[in-house]
């Protein structure tokens, strides 16, 4: 793995390998033969998601914000806009990161606490708590908010913001349905069971992340898996470059193949070599909407690919570290928390300055390129400006 001119390039690559002067153009018709399965039988990054247990991201998704206290923890602050505030921002953040394709409508419907019925100490908050446990969390926050006259019918998932003298609930986590064992309030303005599919239930953490904490626990129900590492360096897998890897980082757009796997990016946007063959793909950012190509993905196995995009600081990228293509590999059979996505580093990357770590300034500029020999793959940057760049990929 290493840069070098364009004339090393060519010198370099395996004998069986002839590079034509002007490689040809992507060819959209085989993009499916780079939509990789999942095989983690859970949250992962295979591009078919199981919409019977996560939530569907293209449209408009309905939340109900509802806020609660304890017995031991009695909210105190009224009117509740703080709280809001502190959240609703994700709806705009969202859709910008979709370039429009998907809103949170937020709405509290009911303004003031639900008090639960357990103290904050008795519900167990703890980091790897059951799914069990957490269940019973929902449910009788839901179960309050429906005694206080709110239809939980008319919501596609529910956001539980607890006051901020409970500091036993401390972390957010996200609360994904399982069809075997239904979560099922009773619904007082329906008269009628309601089954409750997912919920992000927030902890004082939320103070600390923003909104954008509420971005990334919506993911979870839309099926993405957690791109930190769950031991050792948090950041030592991604950085600063996606949502679902640091919250606060300074790159937090979704990785193009996440975008895909959400249905923002469509088969046509994605230049796919699964054969032996060698493209020419002109990349638009990652941040901007519009047609043209979005990803250049060249595919190892049944579930690994390399990946290449564009980065630009622009949008939710806006206070990005460094712009240029970011390459890096999927693995469709790696679990949450253990690295599905890793990015690829590079060795002439820019030195990091300021709040930027070296993995925040990984990008591939003009004249560099990426080679794994045993996968016979490589990336090359031909040319970048301001919008796009282009990269020649390559597979022998």
């Amino acid at each position: 793995m290493h840069a070098a001119s364009l004339l090393i390039v060519l010198s370099a690559l395996h004998a069986s390998v002839i590079l034509p002067s002007h490689p040809a153009h992507a060819y959209n018709g085989s993009t499916s033969a780079c939509a990789l399965r999942g095989t983690t039988g859970y949250s992962d990054e295979g591009r078919q998601t199981d919409y019977t247990r996560f939530q569907n991201p293209a449209g408009t998704k309905h939340v109900a914000v509802i806020y609660v206290d304890f017995p031991d923890a009695a909210g105190t602050a009224l009117p509740l806009t703080p709280y809001y505030n502190q959240l609703s921002g994700a709806a705009d953040w969202m859709w910008n990161a979709s370039n429009g394709k998907t809103w949170l409508d937020l709405r509290a419907p009911y303004g003031n606490w639900v008090r639960m019925p357990k103290n904050s100490t008795d519900y167990d908050w703890e980091r790897g708590f059951t799914w069990a446990t957490h269940q019973t969390y929902v449910e009788d926050a839901l179960t309050g908010a429906a005694g206080a006259g709110v239809d939980l019918s008319q919501y596609d998932m529910f956001y539980i913001v607890p006051t901020g003298t409970a500091a036993a609930i401390g972390h957010s986590p996200t609360f994904v349905q399982d069809p075997a064992q239904p979560t099922q309030v009773w619904n007082g303005a329906t008269r009628s069971w309601v089954t409750i599919h997912w919920a992000v239930t927030f902890g004082q953490d939320m103070w600390r992340w923003g909104h954008k904490v509420a971005d990334h626990e919506t993911s979870h129900t839309f099926g993405l898996p957690d791109l930190y590492s769950f031991s050792g360096d948090q950041n030592q897998y991604v950085g600063g470059w996606d949502l679902m890897g640091l919250i606060s980082g300074p790159a937090p757009q979704y990785f193009g193949w996440e975008a895909w796997k959400f249905g923002w990016i469509s088969d046509s946007q994605v230049s796919c070599l699964s054969t032996p063959d060698t493209y020419s793909t002109i990349l638009n950012g990652v941040e901007y909407g519009g047609s043209g190509f979005k990803l250049a993905v060249i595919k190892t196995s049944g579930t690994t690919a390399y990946v290449a995009e564009s980065r630009k600081a622009a949008g939710n990228d806006s206070g990005g570290c460094a712009t240029g293509v970011v390459i890096y590999k999927v693995d469709t059979s790696t679990v949450s928390g253990s690295g599905p996505i890793r990015l690829v580093t590079n060795p002439d990357a820019a030195a990091p300055t300021g709040n930027c770590t070296s993995l925040d300034m990984q990008t591939w500029k003009p004249g560099q390129w990426f080679e794994d020999s045993a996968a016979r793959i490589r990336i090359y940057v031909n040319s970048s400006d301001a919008y796009t760049d282009t990269v020649w990929t390559y597979k022998w």
